[in-house]
């Protein structure tokens, strides 16, 4: 009886922890990281600045600027960060 009770057990718990995808999972992919592409107006067809995304420990943020800033932007996504290291976009 102990036994298949302990059977029982092991096999739901195992069941359980498989279903549900686990938080190194979720940290693994981390925050998107873009570049940006700015234009001198709406057609998008001059860009005029440009802005390289990076991965820091801290997460996601942007260590090169050449150009202007304008509110016309395109983002480009290149990789996710997760606690400093970068992650591929498909796996």
């Amino acid at each position: 009886m102990m036994k298949a009770f302990r059977l029982a057990l092991a096999l739901s718990l195992t069941a359980a922890l498989s279903a549900a995808p686990g938080p190194a999972l979720a940290q693994q992919q981390g925050e998107p990281v873009y570049n940006i592409r700015y234009y001198s107006d709406a057609t998008y067809t001059t860009e005029v600045g440009f802005t390289q995304g990076d991965c820091f420990w801290t997460g996601p943020g942007y260590s090169y600027h050449t150009g202007e800033y304008t509110a016309y932007a395109q983002y480009e996504l290149i990789a996710y960060c997760g606690g400093g290291y970068w992650w591929p976009i498909e796996y």
